[in-house]
């Protein structure tokens, strides 16, 4: 009987050793990453450079009462990619998110503007914490307590219903500019320009969680910034510690002046050791945004529209290596048993969806061949 207490479905087999986009398991056959780790392992399994890295000496840990040059570095490097002005690191992305809302919500206080209702929208993904779970639409059904404000669900790409109840009031919207848990869900353009306009007009606060959509996944260091969203705070996570937890919290000067010392806090966030691998993984997810709007041009040209001729796929919906393969049927689980026999790891949720979150580094022969077995997999599945 196992000590551990297991909360995800996890494959059948162990995990004895990573190299590139693949993992070895304990039956010593190679398996074709395509998730990544959840989104983390940006730059596949034992880079050169993040094991360098961590060949290095360094101190195992530092308190924030303890400064040290990386938070500075990768700070500044962060601010000057997207533009923001300050950057505080966490440990995690429902951290992050945690942090966020208190930060704005000092803010708003400071304004004058805060009358406790909050936007979000259905089908939104956060985090897993309180204070997260109250803007996560997923998980509502849980019946875990929430905070004390008003959160208001929304459909995702309804402009006229955002419009009005904007017009009621409205202290903070909180969004996915790509929605990650609820299937790599698209907005329409028309939707992201009404958010804009609104946020300009009525001066709510605008928080925008990229925790999965980050980070060049898109095609962009910022998913916000395909669609012209200008958030007052941007959330980043995952794979921005290479491996190692770390999240930040991204925010304009304005913001930051309503905030002083002991407002917010951590121990572990923006350690010495994550942050040195963060400066790797920035580095080199800029070098590899190229390659990724080269695939992501392969995609939307020919792999996608090949997939799309499968008559038991119902749409693909991708920006960059953010994908999702909707079935029309609900065998997405059967589908990705399948393909882990054939040597593929992937993502199966909400029962039709097959979501796919590779290595940014996979390669265009490799990414070719993913989508060839993927393809043939479902089409020779019994629907």
């Amino acid at each position: 009987m196992s000590s551990f207490l297991q909360l995800f479905h996890s494959f059948p087999l162990k995990v004895v050793a990573g190299h590139g986009i693949y993992l070895t398991l304990e039956d010593g056959k190679d398996y074709v990453d395509l998730f990544s780790g959840l989104g983390v392992n940006l730059l596949g399994h034992n880079h050169p450079d993040i094991l360098t890295a961590l060949s290095e000496p360094f101190p195992i840990h530092l308190s924030a009462l303890l400064e040290h040059p990386l938070k500075e570095e990768v700070a500044s490097n962060l601010t000057r990619i997207t533009g923001f002005d300050k950057v505080f690191f966490s440990n995690s992305g429902t951290e992050a998110i945690e942090g966020a809302i208190k930060l704005m919500w000092k803010w708003l206080k400071k304004r004058g503007k805060n009358n406790e209702r909050v936007i979000a929208f259905r089908n939104s993904f956060h985090g897993r914490t309180l204070g997260s779970m109250t803007v996560t639409d997923l998980l509502s059904y849980q019946g875990f307590p929430k905070l004390e404000f008003t959160t208001v669900f929304l459909p995702f790409d309804d402009a006229d219903m955002l419009t009005k109840e904007i017009e009621h009031g409205c202290s903070f919207v909180i969004m996915e500019p790509i929605q990650g848990a609820a299937g790599v869900k698209i907005a329409s353009q028309d939707f992201y320009k009404t958010l804009s306009i609104l946020h300009r007009e009525f001066g709510f606060g605008l928080i925008a969680d990229e925790i999965q959509s980050g980070l060049c996944r898109s095609g962009e260091f910022l998913a916000s910034t395909l669609f012209g969203i200008e958030p007052d705070i941007v959330t980043l996570a995952k794979g921005l510690g290479g491996g190692l937890p770390l999240g930040a919290i991204l925010l304009k000067e304005r913001i930051a002046d309503a905030i002083k010392p002991g407002d917010h806090g951590t121990t572990m966030g923006g350690n010495y050791l994550s942050l040195r691998l963060s400066k790797v993984v920035i580095k080199n997810v800029l070098e590899l945004l190229d390659h990724v709007r080269n695939l992501d041009t392969l995609m939307k040209d020919i792999l996608i529209p090949q997939l799309l001729s499968n008559q038991k796929i119902k749409e693909v919906r991708q920006k960059g290596l953010f994908i999702a393969i909707e079935l029309k049927d609900n065998k997405a689980d059967e589908v990705k048993d399948v393909l882990f026999e054939k040597g593929f790891l992937v993502n199966s949720i909400r029962k039709k969806i097959i979501r796919l979150l590779p290595p940014l580094i996979i390669s265009i022969d490799e990414l070719k061949n993913a989508f060839q077995q993927l393809n043939e997999v479902i089409e020779n599945f019994n629907f």
